[in-house]
């Protein structure tokens, strides 16, 4: 089993797997352009709103799934923290576990994954949460999942 412990979301740290906006000061308005970055198929524009229960720590994570169409953006609408676990993929376009990282992502920070990026569900630190997620959807659908042939057991700080 792999492991990995989750550290605090930054711009930079994230940058390989996508964007961090932070609206801890907003003091006006703030546009997130990457939020439906996407290529054919994927054009039809998505707002959903997902609630999500925590899990208990250590989280095993047994599958990732990926959008290879378009970003996907999550906002905590509870100012819930969560927690980020992204991949790169190897050639063959399955999950590359030796780039895995996780984060911590504050109730403040908006968190968007660029197309291709293999990522953990939506998983809150604070029960129950409340997210809005943002996305391009296809008719052929834009979700892949892969089932982890070796989990990932992630934990975080107090």
């Amino acid at each position: 089993m792999n492991h990995l412990l989750a550290a605090q979301l930054t711009e930079e740290a994230f940058r390989p797997f996508g964007t961090v906006s932070d609206v801890s000061d907003l003091t006006g308005l703030l546009t997130i352009h990457a939020a439906y970055e996407a290529g054919e198929p994927a054009s039809e524009p998505v707002l959903q709103l997902v609630k999500i229960e925590s899990i208990p720590q250590p989280l095993t994570i047994v599958r990732l799934e990926i959008h290879p169409h378009s970003a996907q953006t999550f906002l905590s609408l509870d100012m819930a923290p969560s927690l980020v676990v992204v991949c790169e993929p190897n050639a063959a376009g399955e999950p590359d576990l030796a780039t895995a990282r996780a984060f911590i992502a504050r109730p403040t920070q908006v968190v968007t994954y660029n197309r291709g990026v293999l990522h953990h569900r939506l998983t809150p630190l604070k029960t129950p949460a409340v997210f809005a997620m943002t996305m391009m959807h296809s008719s052929d659908g834009d979700t892949v999942v892969f089932d982890l042939q070796e989990p990932i057991a992630v934990a975080w700080p107090d």
